[in-house]
């Protein structure tokens, strides 16, 4: 693994290198969906939102569960938050950065579901983001596996010598699925005329589900009823996506008995 690289005469780690650019590739995602759906957004404003706070969120989400988990101390709280290498988790980083993006749309009065629908492009962030872990080797990896694919990290970040499943790139794999997907159905030039809320509601389902079958490889600990923390939180957002979906073929079905209705009145 490298979990450092030069590039001439600078020095990266390589897990800030990739996430460097999982964010500019996040940035161009959303400024092309907005423009493309005509969301009128200040872009840089946006992004800069999203990105404080979902990284705060991220770092939150880590250091309170495992504080929570092994009964750490207010110190070890502070030194864990200050400690920039490492300890981020993609959950917290949605859920900040979902708040931070209602107070945006509140802000400058943009319809909810239409800016939530491109929520999806954080797809492509993370799964490239999520190569940087592997290349770090930072103990995100699996179980221990005989699998042809599976990879041993003796110089990573947290090292191990047994092969063990590269979960990192099984959710690397997922996310970009998604987000091709969801690119080409939400594309206006395709006629699909979705309501507002469908793609966000798909979304919500893909990556939950993704999140939640992978963490059954990982080696996060149990949090209660059996399940890990990302895996509870993952039942909860699809239980959302699901609702999202419901409400919005409701609105459809309403919308087209009142057309019907006033088609009828006009005869």
């Amino acid at each position: 693994m490298y979990p450092f690289v030069h590039i001439g005469p600078f020095g990266f780690y390589t897990f800030g290198l990739m996430f460097a650019i999982a964010i500019c590739l996040g940035w161009v995602a959303f400024d092309r969906y907005f423009k493309r759906h005509n969301i009128p957004v200040n872009m840089p404003l946006l992004g800069i939102c999203l990105i404080v706070s979902g990284w705060v969120g991220s770092k939150l989400d880590n250091t309170l569960v495992y504080a929570i988990l092994l009964h750490h101390n207010s110190g070890w709280f502070a030194e864990h938050i200050k400690d920039l290498r490492g300890g981020y988790t993609y959950l917290g980083c949605l859920l900040a950065g979902s708040l931070a993006g209602i107070v945006y749309g509140k802000v400058n009065k943009i319809p909810l579901l239409e800016g939530f629908d491109s929520m999806f492009c954080i797809g492509l962030g993370y799964g490239v983001g999520r190569i940087g872990c592997f290349l770090a080797g930072d103990g995100d990896y699996g179980v221990p596996s005989n699998l042809p694919w599976a990879v041993s990290f003796p110089h990573g970040i947290v090292p191990t010598m047994a092969r063990v499943h590269p979960t990192m790139l099984y959710s690397t794999v997922w996310e970009l699925c998604t987000f091709t997907v969801l690119w080409r159905i939400s594309d206006p030039k395709r006629g699909l005329h979705l309501r507002p809320g469908v793609v966000l509601g798909c979304y919500l389902i893909a990556t939950s589900t993704g999140r939640f079958l992978v963490e059954f490889l990982s080696l996060n600990p149990v949090l209660s009823f059996g399940l890990k923390e990302a895996q509870i939180v993952s039942v909860a957002l699809i239980l959302l996506g699901l609702g999202i979906l419901v409400w919005a073929g409701c609105e459809r079905r309403e919308r087209r008995d009142n057309f019907s209705e006033v088609a009828v009145a006009a005869d």
